[in-house]
């Protein structure tokens, strides 16, 4: 009896075995050859997207002063005009006054402020007193964002503070003294908010109201608020926030905004909170204390987005299902904005593979945590590092570009403001082959697919879903924004280790019979 047993159990696995392997067989033989399919699903709607953006922290200061005009204005084309990225989202950096105080190594990373000093006399109030500021200050970062807004693309501005002012810290300076100390003096919180909203306001009247278009203006008040931002090797403007001082700021501040709404007839809106990451498990980073502490306020049930950087999560399917959860699960009111993101990678790779991994990531917040915007680093940048879209050489005024921002640019140029990101099913659901895919119902109701191939074989690829004129854009290692098009014929093709954009036209909808839908 025992043997009959075994001889049974024995056939059982065997042909477990043979359909396993009969089922992954055909499987890797359908990826292998480019049989898979992808689905369109625009019965499947996430979220409504609002743009992306970059940063005019640390270079603009200086690139903004040089007199070559064509430099300064070649720069802003790349990253906001329509033969460059059309970036919709300006993040404006409020400087502490770091430049002022020179203790940073690196010039830049200290921020020139619009206040005087000299009139400060040791009462708080004189932070509230237009009359107290210079705003010929920063004069190449304000005249970079002219030209910003003049490209006509920018539709959201992020006035954001890494430090606040010097006069109001605990040791006088824009870092702390001790990493991870708490430096904003507690009896500042009002007059911080009054310095932001008076530098604020008068770049909102004075500069961003000369175009006559809606522009949405948010004040980001704090900045990574976890990290040390202290110590005897501080290089930069920061501010370390504990989760309860924090949560007890942005009371203040968002009172003190309410008011300033009021009587001026403004509809500045807050950002929190810039979290410096949003992995839940990395140590440090506090993401849940955070939100549970400004929970207890009433000002975070008005708030429907919350903000957070994407360092450290690069590729990380792990981490950005855990937050998503986490979300779903204690904060289903509330969006997720991804305001920040480089790779933290010393040299500058100009390759196809840093395009692909930097794209990847966005492509991966867009999918995975249904972020609302999406936000790089720094526009422009003068480091040998993996933190710009632009690159500047001050010694012969030229810029360059690497594959990055060609790959950013396949995305950041055909998903507008208003698209709505629909189902996008793909058949490799393992990821043997590579393919990452992306789709977004377009503002004029044209659908824009994205796919990624990061492997080093092209595909074919059976789309359930397309119609009309196909729009190709596509970047690799040869090509990049190569534009053609076509008659769809049911397949498209992508490359090896290339991104590219399908925009797709037509009258006529097409309905699969297995459920997947698209059409206008």
């Amino acid at each position: 009896m025992k043997k009959q047993v075994i001889k049974y159990t024995t056939v059982g696995i065997l042909i477990v075995a043979i359909i396993l392997g009969i089922t992954f067989g055909g499987y890797l033989l359908s990826v292998h050859f480019g049989l898979t399919g992808l689905k369109i699903r625009t019965d499947m709607t996430y979220q409504t997207f609002e743009g992306f953006g970059a940063s005019s922290a640390w270079t603009f200061q200086n690139l903004g002063l040089v007199e070559n005009e064509e430099v300064k204005e070649d720069a802003i084309e790349r990253l906001y005009g329509d033969s460059g990225l059309a970036l919709n989202i300006f993040r404006y950096n409020i400087g502490g006054g770091g430049k002022e105080l020179d203790v940073y190594k690196d010039k830049q990373r200290g921020a020139e402020s619009f206040f005087v000093n000299e009139k400060f006399n040791g009462d708080y109030s004189a932070f509230a007193d237009p009359n107290n500021y210079d705003f010929t200050r920063d004069k190449g970062v304000r005249e970079l964002f002219e030209k910003a807004l003049s490209k006509g693309n920018i539709t959201e501005v992020v006035f954001f503070a890494n430090s606040p002012h010097y006069l109001m810290t605990k040791n006088g300076l824009t870092h702390s003294s001790k990493k991870k100390e708490n430096n904003l003096k507690e009896e500042c919180y009002g007059a911080f908010s009054d310095y932001l909203l008076v530098i604020t306001n008068w770049l909102y009247e004075n500069v961003v109201c000369k175009y006559d278009r809606e522009i949405k203006v948010y004040i980001s008040p704090v900045n990574e608020p976890q990290w040390d931002w202290g110590g005897s090797d501080a290089s930069q403007e920061g501010c370390h926030f504990d989760p309860e001082e924090l949560a007890k700021f942005y009371d203040v501040f968002s009172k003190t905004l309410k008011a300033f709404n009021e009587s001026h007839a403004t509809s500045f809106e807050m950002d929190i909170f810039e979290s410096g990451n949003y992995k839940l498990t990395e140590k440090g980073t506090k993401f849940q204390s955070y939100m549970k502490e400004m929970s207890e306020y009433d000002y975070f049930g008005e708030i429907d987005t919350i903000s957070a950087h994407s360092y450290g999560a690069d590729n990380n399917a792990r981490a950005r299902n855990m937050v998503y959860s986490f979300l779903k699960r204690s904060y289903p009111d509330k969006r997720l904005s991804v305001s920040e993101y480089c790779v933290l990678k010393d040299g500058v790779d100009p390759s196809i593979d840093m395009g692909l991994y930097s794209a990847k990531t966005v492509m991966k917040d867009l999918n995975t945590l249904n972020a609302v915007k999406w936000n790089w680093w720094l526009g422009v940048s003068t480091y040998d590092y993996e933190d710009g879209l632009v690159y500047w050489n001050q010694s012969d005024n030229s810029l360059s570009v690497t594959n990055r921002y060609y790959a950013l640019g396949q995305l950041s140029r055909y998903i507008e403001p208003g698209s709505v990101r629909v189902g996008a099913e793909y058949g490799d659901s393992i990821g043997w082959n590579g393919v990452e895919s992306l789709a977004f119902l377009k503002t004029d109701g044209r659908l824009a697919l994205v796919v990624m191939n990061t492997s080093s074989r092209s595909h074919k690829i059976r789309l359930y879903g397309g119609y009309g004129t196909v729009t190709e854009i596509v970047t690799d290692a040869e090509r990049n924004w190569a534009q053609s098009e076509y008659e769809f014929n049911n397949y498209i093709e992508v490359s090896p280790k290339s991104i590219t954009t399908f925009i797709f036209t037509g009258d006529a909808p097409y309905e699969d019979p297995n459920g997947g839908y698209f059409g206008k």
